[in-house]
């Protein structure tokens, strides 16, 4: 065979442990190829002005951004049935000003706000339905109260001695409004309360007065403290 096919080829340098190739890790030698040379006066930036103050040729300056426009005045329909405390708007209007919010910004935190009351305002609605339902079924299962579809006739005819002596039909819609109606503790005081009601009795009139008589005789005051039978 040839010397040429008998030659092996120089082994290239690998990246890994190879002679003058520099590996990502662990390379320590000058990366800059042979003969390359620096400008002199040293690498210029990239980008930089060659007057050296930053600007670009021409002494042209960069405008800064606009600043956005706070209204004077911020629009704001209340939603329907939404009714508006002028104080508390006003207050909130100068807060919004001072934070520089624009009337998109406005509106949007506005809007988030409103919803967010209303959600708060239905969980409160609907944890206080539930408790009087809770209350609503404690009373009906406490058979000295309820014959397990309402009131049995005892306790209502108690209760309802109650309410027509002492509130009438503006104490009905206070329970109903504030669910103390179904509260047990506020029904058995009505039932108590309504049965003491019912047991006490009438004052003792007693005799009539008798007729007065004119007279200041010792038998006219006499006759006057015991009358004759």
């Amino acid at each position: 065979m040839s010397d040429e096919s008998t030659s092996a080829a120089a082994p290239a340098d690998t990246a890994v442990g190879g002679g003058a190739t520099d590996t990502i890790l662990g390379g320590g030698t000058d990366s800059t190829p042979t003969g390359a040379q620096e400008p002199a006066g040293g690498a210029a930036t990239e980008g930089a002005s060659p007057n050296g103050n930053g600007a670009p040729e021409g002494g042209e300056q960069e405008k800064p951004p606009e600043k956005p426009a706070i209204p004077e005045k911020y629009e704001f329909t209340p939603p329907e049935g939404f009714s508006v405390d002028e104080k508390a708007m006003g207050d909130y209007e100068t807060a919004a000003r001072e934070a520089g919010l624009t009337q998109e910004q406005f509106s949007a935190i506005t809007q988030h706000g409103l919803q967010f009351v209303q959600q708060q305002l239905e969980q409160a609605g609907q944890a206080q339905h539930e408790q009087a339902m809770k209350w609503r079924q404690e009373v009906l299962s406490d058979r000295t109260l309820s014959d397990g579809t309402g009131l049995n006739p005892d306790a209502k005819a108690a209760a309802d001695r109650v309410i027509q002596s002492y509130g009438g039909r503006d104490l009905v819609q206070a329970l109903a409004e504030t669910g103390a109606g179904n509260n047990p503790t506020v029904i058995r005081a009505f039932v108590q309360i309504g049965k003491a009601m019912g047991l006490a009795e009438p004052p003792d009139k007693g005799r009539p007065a008798p007729e007065k008589r004119g007279g200041s005789t010792f038998e006219d005051m006499a006759q006057r403290l015991y009358p004759s039978k």
